[in-house]
């Protein structure tokens, strides 16, 4: 069965609750069209407040989630591109917008953008075409492809996050920025508050608030992540686990295994 390079999803919801979404990664692309609701999205350390008509590009690995303000009605559509699409000929120019992060600095192409360069008509042509999200990967649903991943590289500065005045915001936004720092080496709870002058106990329940992960969650998944990118580089399971902060490899295959559902060996 071949591979799907791309896939669509549209979810609505009438309540949205924060219970079910936390802090994520994967090894693909994400095109999240925010289309209703009162949510943000987070990426990494990175706070969006959206509006209707909002674009979000998450690259690979980064760490991401939505957050519902309230429960008003809640709808997105969610786009997710393989790296792999990228290597078909032609397409390769496409992927820089999601590997040049220093060019394009934030995550949110804006409402007014999304319309004006006509990234909003064709993500909804990609929904006709593929009625509804149901036949993608078709040699039709691959020329709209390209069109939004042309249309997405034509927009020559990404929005950054809306800057964080409430302490609980800048509180976990700094804290997240410290683990991305640090998480390669021998960190702690104590060494976390410590450095922010926090007790464990308020800055656990805040973190656990604002991500829906544990610190400890959190930092365990930028390891696997690591590790992961570190043996597609070509490490060994031992060499890419020691350098993504595991303290030895037994420690690192109960939490692939926990985490992935196979072993490290099987997930080569």
């Amino acid at each position: 069965m071949q591979k799907k390079l791309y896939r669509a999803d549209e979810n609505h919801a009438q309540a949205p609750s924060n219970e079910h979404f936390f802090l994520h990664n994967h090894s693909e692309y994400e095109i999240f069209l925010f289309l209703e609701g009162d949510s943000q999205y987070v990426v990494e350390e990175m706070r969006y407040d959206l509006a209707p008509g909002d674009v979000m590009i998450v690259r690979k690995h980064e760490m991401h989630r939505v957050y519902h303000k309230s429960s008003a009605p809640y709808h997105r559509i969610v786009i997710v591109v393989s790296p792999e699409f990228f290597r078909k000929e032609g397409y390769a120019e496409f992927e820089e917008v999601f590997l040049d992060r220093t060019k394009h600095l934030g995550n949110r192409i804006s409402a007014h953008v999304v319309h004006t360069k006509g990234l909003y008509d064709a993500i909804m042509r990609l929904k006709k075409y593929s009625d509804g999200f149901e036949r993608m990967n078709t040699v039709l649903t691959d020329s709209v492809m390209v069109e939004i991943l042309y249309l997405i590289n034509q927009v020559s500065l990404f929005e950054n996050a809306d800057k964080i005045n409430n302490f609980f915001l800048g509180l976990v936004k700094s804290t997240i920025r410290y683990i991305n720092t640090h998480f390669t080496e021998e960190i702690t709870l104590d060494s976390i508050c410590g450095n922010f002058f926090v007790s464990k106990y308020h800055l656990c329940r805040m973190f656990k608030r604002a991500t829906g992960l544990t610190i400890q969650q959190y930092i365990k998944q930028k390891r696997l992540t690591m590790a992961r990118e570190r043996v597609e580089e070509g490490y060994s399971l031992t060499e890419a686990a020691l350098g993504a902060g595991f303290r030895d490899y037994s420690s690192f295959w109960r939490a692939y295994t926990k985490h992935y559902g196979q072993n490290p060996r099987e997930g080569k």
